[in-house]
């Protein structure tokens, strides 16, 4: 017994954060904050423990620090790095979101593979978020939808996670309702004066790491939960718009607006659209395969300061 003991701790202290369960994950973000002895991270957390917003600056003078460029640090992680979570994470674009639980499903016949083909259903953890700085509604917002499906409906099962991001336009625009915006993963870059200067640093950082930065290609999800032989099929572009069926709002920080215990008494559903023709938001190439539905939201540190997502690299 001792012996085996033994090898159940080494297990536990050797194993990534990349394979997780989604009880786990869940706990991260829904759960209550981690001890701390830095004064900075007790004061961050202090700010959701007595229900307020955090409003996090994303600014240049976060980028490079003491000669570090963290920004370019950053990317390389989102990029290279599967952890699900870490022990803390600081955000430097999408630093303000809300999160997600419920399930991702696939209830339309296609052509596509893993966890796009008709039948899939897995669990799933998602983030909303901005990018920059505004979460007010009257501002040009950036509004931006992070995913982890986890390609298994038993939440205590250590899988591999399928990650995805989507963004309605980079540089932001005056969009009223978060629950209005169609994201894609080959968003437009948009035009704001303010932010121009800002918004290309950070692009011509994620130029340097890979070789088209505004797409962000979905093939971990065709790619998950794959039967033997199964060939790998993925749709170009992917897009995520709320259902016709869940009730507006008029909360004017978008977070308030998504959040389930505040302003929804169903779940929140997003449909998913697919095609491999445009990337036009508007194009009738798009055709629904699917619902994501969630029925739990927090705002909380570990959504906001620990949960990773990898953007999936171009092949």
């Amino acid at each position: 017994m001792k012996h085996l003991a033994i090898l159940i701790c080494l297990f536990i202290s050797s194993r990534s954060f990349a394979d997780s369960s989604f009880n786990e994950v869940k706990t991260v973000v829904f759960g209550a904050n981690p001890a701390s002895n830095e004064a900075h991270i007790n004061d961050e957390m202090q700010v959701y423990d007595h229900g307020e917003l955090p409003h996090y600056q994303v600014n240049a003078s976060r980028f490079i620090v003491d000669g570090v460029n963290r920004l370019l640090d950053r990317a390389n992680r989102t990029l290279n790095d599967s952890n699900d979570y870490y022990p803390r994470l600081e955000k430097l674009v999408h630093s303000n979101g809300a999160c997600f639980a419920g399930v991702w499903s696939i209830t339309e016949a296609s052509p596509y593979s893993g966890y796009f083909k008709q039948g899939s259903r897995g669990l799933f953890i998602g983030r909303a978020s901005t990018a920059l700085n505004e979460t007010e509604r009257g501002k040009a917002r950036s509004f931006g939808f992070a995913g982890k499906i986890f390609p298994t409906m038993n939440p205590d099962q250590i899988v591999k996670t399928a990650n995805f991001f989507l963004v309605d336009v980079l540089m932001g625009k005056q969009t009223n309702h978060y629950l209005d915006t169609k994201m894609t993963n080959n968003p437009r870059l948009g035009f704001r004066l303010s932010v121009l200067g800002l918004a290309f640093k950070i692009f011509n950082i994620f130029k340097g790491i890979d070789s088209n930065p505004g797409y962000r290609p979905v093939y971990p999800i065709s790619e998950a939960g794959l039967m033997t032989g199964e060939k790998i099929v993925t749709p170009k572009y992917m897009m995520l718009e709320t259902d016709k069926s869940v009730e507006r709002n008029d909360d004017i920080d978008f977070r308030d607006e998504i959040n389930l215990q505040k302003n929804h008494v169903q779940p929140i559903t997003f449909n998913i659209l697919v095609n491999d023709d445009s990337k036009k938001i508007n194009s009738s190439a798009w055709t629904k395969v699917g619902q994501i539905q969630v029925d739990q939201s927090t705002i909380s540190y570990g959504c906001d300061r620990r949960l990773h997502f990898q953007h999936p690299k171009m092949k």
